[in-house]
């Protein structure tokens, strides 16, 4: 993550981006699994996917259920208006964020709600230049903790503001994409939507309380949160970790053998290469973390093909983030994609990691890790974060196409 210093400049755009009022053509609620994701280089419908897809979830939230938030940038004041509106109809609304969400939308927001976090619905903001939980591993640097997390939780919604439809619970909208223009029309985001899975959407629900008390000051901030739930065919992974990354310990089990094969082979046809090698897709806003780095790499040196779609590595001038994955290894190297604004028109700010083949020591997998948290030192160390497996071939799947995209919009000449 960069200094706070860019805020500034995306601020602004912001402030003018005209947001939707009206619902799609076809309204009929769609609150089902699988993940959303919107194309800055389309229509404007593309570009607002999942801003109408949080919409419409508050649209459709039903009197007496909890809307639960936990956000880095609120700058959408049609959100911010449907929250009020959601409040009003006797839903509890309750935001969290960071302070840069000082904007227009967050502070009506604010004064509709209040800030009184035992009443039934009200907005939280972190402390200034600081994480809600997460304790500032470096308070001499340049850096400032922030509550990075873009989570939706909806205990009960229809996902339309249309009568009569069925109502789905325990809702969890999982997102790389904060609440801004730049957001919209620069930047290509997923959501991953999952419900009725009590145990994720308890999980998520006991983070938020962990978020609130610690951003009230009622406990303490920690320097390590080595939090992960099961929940089925997904898991979550929470931050801030002191010891361990669990990005590492992922890739690590990527190239656990399957049974007499070679490391990253073994898969049957249909999985990974044409010729059985496990595929590892990297949708990334930014990699600072060398280990991260030289782990991807070595799985690439030992058979696995590696992909990779970002828009920065490193923070520093040695750049060795960004060396270590452009070695040459002995099947060629990693395919590197950098797609930026000044050149491609775009930037990618997806946070998702794709295994298509082995994974602990089983071929044949799909699987998918996406949510707020980059794989920079900060986010590992000093962020707020929330990162998402969900292990489904078809919502991988889904993920592969926009890989996709992003990648042939990262390959645009200049």
């Amino acid at each position: 993550m960069r200094a706070r210093t860019w805020l500034a400049a995306i601020a602004m755009t912001a402030a003018i981006v005209t947001l939707p009022t009206a619902a799609h053509a076809d309204d009929t609620p769609l609150v089902t699994t699988g993940p959303v994701f919107n194309d800055p280089s389309g229509d404007v419908t593309a570009q607002k996917e999942i801003l109408t897809k949080i919409g419409r979830l508050t649209q459709g939230a039903t009197t007496g259920s909890r809307i639960r938030i936990s956000i880095y940038l609120m700058w959408s004041q049609w959100i911010a208006d449907e929250l009020v509106k959601a409040a009003a109809r006797g839903v509890s609304v309750q935001v969290i964020a960071d302070s840069d969400s000082d904007s227009t939308a967050y502070t009506s927001l604010k004064n509709a709600l209040g800030t009184d976090t035992t009443a039934a619905s009200w907005v939280l903001t972190c402390p200034q230049d600081s994480a809600c939980l997460s304790q500032d591993p470096n308070p001499d640097d340049a850096y400032t903790t922030v509550n990075h997390n873009k989570f939706f939780l909806f205990s009960e919604t229809t996902g339309t503001s249309a009568s009569g439809a069925t109502p789905v619970r325990d809702v969890v909208l999982q997102t790389s994409s904060n609440l801004t223009g730049d957001d919209l029309t620069l930047a290509w985001n997923d959501a991953m939507i999952v419900t009725g899975n009590s145990a994720l959407h308890q999980a998520y629900a006991d983070y938020f309380e962990d978020l609130r008390a610690a951003g009230s000051g009622e406990s303490a901030r920690v320097a390590d949160y080595p939090v992960e739930t099961q929940a089925g065919v997904a898991k979550l992974y929470l931050f801030p970790r002191a010891t361990t990354d669990p990005v590492l310990n992922i890739l690590n089990t990527v190239d656990d053998p399957v049974g007499t094969n070679a490391v990253c082979h073994g898969n049957s046809t249909g999985y990974g290469t044409s010729d059985g090698r496990t595929v590892v897709r990297v949708a990334m806003h930014q990699i600072t973390r060398l280990a991260v780095a030289r782990k991807l790499w070595e799985l690439d040196n030992a058979g696995c093909y590696v992909d990779i779609v970002y828009h920065w590595l490193d923070e520093s001038a040695s750049g060795a983030v960004a060396a270590q994955l452009a070695a040459p290894t002995a099947y060629g190297g990693i395919a590197l994609h950098r797609m930026d604004e000044n050149t491609d028109g775009f930037y990618t700010h997806s946070k998702y990691l794709l295994v298509e083949g082995t994974y602990k020591g089983l071929a044949d997998q799909k699987i998918v890790w996406t949510g707020s948290h980059t794989y920079t030192v900060r986010a590992l160390q000093g962020n707020d974060e929330a990162l998402l497996k969900y292990d489904d071939p078809a919502v991988h799947d889904a993920y592969r196409l926009n890989f996709w995209h992003q990648r042939s919009a990262a390959d645009v000449a200049p």
